[in-house]
């Protein structure tokens, strides 16, 4: 290693675990020999911060730091592909790729990440593939802005421990996998901003979920009828920017856990079910961006004013009209 490659600074410390390159308003590294020398020198990194950065590939090397737990190379660009030695990376526990919009692809043995729980994926690939089915360790997966990704794969239906999943901004994902049955751990699905998605099929199948979010739903008229599937376990519920959503269904009474209903920028919606009064375990409607909603659920003089007067905090377009809460 030559020491000129280092900053000053840099070549000053010892026995360093945490790396975040990124300077508040700046871009992060541009250097290959700067990163080089750092991988060298500091063998014990645990953290190591790469987002914003500009590399097309980053030096094989990085498969070295054996300690590292969290990589982030977020915000990258350039970069085209991730060298095979990541995958040596066997205590890695939090990978993030998110808006590496030229990513191809995952390599090949990613699957040897044995430990890691969390993954925020962009990728140019059209069917998400790499041996994502080996991640068994993963407990949140959120694949972002993947502008050509027209399908999950049936990798994801391995992901066993898989508790939370989040999908935003994939404008060309028409579906989910199908039988989505042994996602037995998964407990929150966001989809978000997916235009061509069919929301009346996907989502079922999964057993148990506690928390659903859509929001960014332009086309959706009225909410998915698989949600019914989770009327014993739900517990919080979130609509957003839903342009076309015209209703809630009357099946809604049904979900007896119940304790968050958020709904926003929805602006044809213009009721809520007549049996609202029937969601015991309520704890908190939040409804913002939706005014003739809004009007009828204004304190003791709204027309559904009377459904939900039990609920225990109710806030009106950043108002909190009702707070019961001890």
């Amino acid at each position: 290693m030559k020491g000129e490659r280092v900053p000053v600074f840099l070549r000053q410390l010892k026995k360093v675990w945490t790396i975040l390159f990124p300077v508040p308003g700046h871009v992060g590294i541009s250097s290959k020999s700067v990163l080089k020398a750092c991988i060298l020198r500091f063998k014990y990194l645990r953290v190591l911060d790469l987002s914003g950065s500009t590399f097309e590939v980053l030096p094989s090397s990085i498969g070295k730091l054996s300690r590292l737990r969290y990589l982030n190379l977020s915000k990258n660009p350039f970069i085209k592909k991730l060298p095979g030695s990541i995958c040596n990376l066997l205590n890695l526990q939090t990978l993030l790729l998110s808006n590496c919009e030229q990513l191809r692809e995952l390599p090949r043995d990613i699957g040897n990440l044995i430990n890691l729980r969390t993954l925020v994926l962009t990728t140019n690939q059209m069917v998400l593939a790499g041996g994502i089915e080996r991640l068994t360790s993963l407990r949140f997966l959120q694949v972002h802005n993947c502008s050509y990704l027209e399908s999950l794969g049936q990798g994801i239906q391995c992901l066993t421990n898989l508790r939370m999943l989040v999908i935003s901004n994939c404008k060309n994902l028409k579906s989910l996998p199908p039988d989505m049955k042994c996602l037995t751990a998964l407990k929150t699905l966001g989809i978000s901003d997916c235009e061509k998605l069919d929301l009346m099929t996907s989502g079922a199948g999964i057993r148990g979920l506690r928390s659903v979010s859509i929001s960014k739903a332009s086309h959706l008229e009225a909410l998915p009828h698989w949600l019914q599937d989770y009327a014993n376990t739900l517990q919080s519920l979130r609509v957003k920017n839903c342009e076309d959503l015209k209703e809630l269904p009357e099946w809604l009474q049904n979900f007896k856990l119940l304790q968050q209903l958020v709904i926003q920028y929805c602006p044809q919606l213009l009721a809520l079910p007549q049996a609202m009064y029937h969601l015991g375990a309520l704890r908190l409607l939040k409804i913002d961006g939706c005014s003739k909603l809004s009007e009828r659920c204004k304190s003791n003089e709204g027309a559904d004013w009377p459904k939900i007067a039990h609920v225990s905090k109710i806030t009106l377009d950043g108002e909190i009209i009702a707070s019961n809460d001890d």
